[in-house]
């Protein structure tokens, strides 16, 4: 049986703190040009951003997402110091 064909998917999401991110929404990407710069100024705007990934299915786009994601974590020195100082706050408030 063969697989569905690829398409490109907008990950949407956020970043609630260093540590953690929130998938918003997986949705097709805008038709023209005036579309993407509307969105991508809404997704600006709210505080989100997007990953554009090509997957066979949503749910395929959004594991992706979270992979790629967590890979540029634990790859970057600055966003990893970040994540772990975050973290350690929160183990001072339970001590």
């Amino acid at each position: 049986m063969p697989s569905p064909p690829a398409r490109q998917w907008w990950v949407i999401y956020q970043e609630p703190n260093p540590a953690q991110i929130e998938v918003v929404a997986v949705e097709t990407p805008p038709e023209d040009d005036a579309a993407h710069d509307k969105r991508c100024a809404e997704l600006e705007a709210s505080g989100q951003a997007a990953y554009v990934i090509t997957a066979p299915d949503k749910d395929v786009a959004g594991d992706v997402a979270l992979r790629i994601w967590s890979e540029e974590l634990v790859n970057s020195p600055t966003r990893l110091a970040a994540a772990n100082a975050y973290l350690a706050t929160l183990n001072q408030s339970t001590d």
